[in-house]
């Protein structure tokens, strides 16, 4: 597959393997075959460095050339139109909204607090379990989309926390991670994109990896 003029740099990530937003666009670079040098920032405060790019501390930024994405929906969505392979939004508008809806829950949801996050899955083991007539397969709105990374983010920050059980313990949830994380790429690259998303070692040490898909 050739790689168009606009993948031929790779694009700058700035956030933390913390961070559940972070994680969802790790893994939507990894689905959608995008090359990222991620760095990681602490630091969010008015006197930041990052306030350069962010003027209100909201993260994740994704810069590409000339262009900045502030927050998770601004930069997964930049990554779907830009990647390669199928777009992650729903085409049926009613189902778009029910992905929007589940990508605004999991990107409210706070992994430190476990009745937050307990409440958070609570709601998508419901949304697993009772699906739309239009909603067909096993992902968070039917065929896998953005949703599936947003939530996608909040597992693995939990998970990466030592809170798995949270995951495991909701049947549904548990199957539709599994899922998940064998999920192929979206662009058909020799990648699984959940492999892209920060590990308990990278949590633990506060680092990202690079994401390398296109380039040496």
């Amino acid at each position: 597959m050739p790689i168009g003029d606009h993948l031929r740099d790779v694009m700058d990530l700035y956030g933390s393997p913390k961070c559940p937003h972070t994680n969802a666009v790790l893994i939507a670079a990894g689905e959608k075959g995008v090359d990222l040098n991620c760095h990681t920032e602490d630091d969010w405060g008015p006197s930041s460095s990052v306030r350069s790019m962010s003027p209100l501390g909201i993260g994740p930024v994704l810069k590409d050339r000339s262009a900045t994405n502030i927050g998770v929906m601004s930069c997964m969505s930049y990554l779907d139109d830009k990647g390669f392979g199928p777009s992650l939004v729903h085409r049926n508008g009613v189902t778009r909204a029910r992905m929007m809806q589940e990508i605004a829950i999991a990107a409210q949801t706070d992994c430190s607090d476990d009745a937050a996050l307990g409440a958070a899955l609570d709601q998508l083991e419901a949304t697993l379990n009772s699906p739309l007539g239009n909603m067909k397969g096993d992902y968070a709105v039917g065929q896998y989309t953005l949703a599936d990374c947003a939530w996608a983010g909040v597992c693995q920050v939990a998970t990466n926390m030592g809170k798995g059980n949270a995951v495991s313990s909701r049947a549904k949830v548990n199957a539709w991670f599994a899922a998940v994380q064998s999920h192929p790429s979206t662009s058909k690259e020799a990648i699984n994109p959940f492999s892209c998303m920060a590990t308990k070692a990278d949590h633990d040490g506060n680092s990202m990896r690079e994401v390398r898909i296109n380039t040496a």
